[in-house]
């Protein structure tokens, strides 16, 4: 950022409060630069299959992901997940229907990657604004080279795996370029 959003002069870094950097502009007004998004991705599951969306946007438009998005200020986290699985697939469930499944963090992008998961009993769904196709699949029917984001494989695949045996955990998940890990934090029972 070079230029105050407030006025539009020139800006100069400092460090304010031990805060890290901050910019200022000669008229005072304040900037922190942006820090991390958030993102929240909904997980839903039907049998042993989950929903996928065809991307109509970029990046990676036409190809094939789990329904996610960006978190919007004033939301809940269950607010934001159920805003992207409507924008993207018309299935409406209410916030209160998500509950955790994993979050991490994707360093090379500077994104917090929050998932959420759902169950629903129809599979009823259609293409919303940010879809060109969607539908829900079991695992042997993705083509996995046309999935948009291969760092998410990880916890899609453990997705699929606890949609089978109906033993869900929490996890952690860990995605660099080099790395595409989910820790397991919490399953009842432990």
């Amino acid at each position: 950022m070079k230029y105050c959003p407030e006025c539009g002069v020139a800006l100069t870094e400092q460090s304010i409060q031990g805060r890290g950097e901050a910019v200022r502009c000669a008229a005072g007004h304040l900037s922190y630069p942006p820090g991390p998004k958030i993102l929240v991705a909904a997980f839903v599951s039907c049998g042993d299959k989950l929903l996928w969306m065809k991307r109509g946007n970029p990046p990676r438009a036409g190809h094939w992901a789990i329904p996610a998005g960006f978190m919007e200020s004033g939301e809940t986290l269950r607010e934001a997940v159920a805003r992207e699985l409507w924008e993207g697939t018309c299935v409406s469930l209410p916030a209160e229907a998500f509950t955790p499944y994993m979050i991490g963090s994707i360093n090379f992008i500077s994104e917090v990657y929050i998932g959420m998961r759902a169950t629903v009993t129809t599979e009823d769904c259609a293409c919303g604004d940010e879809a060109t196709d969607v539908g829900f699949f079991r695992e042997e029917e993705i083509d996995w080279d046309e999935v948009a984001y291969p760092s998410a494989n990880a916890a899609v695949k453990t997705a699929y795996r606890e949609a089978r045996s109906k033993r869900f955990g929490v996890y952690h998940g860990n995605f660099t370029r080099e790395l595409d890990q989910l820790d397991l934090v919490w399953q009842p029972g432990d």
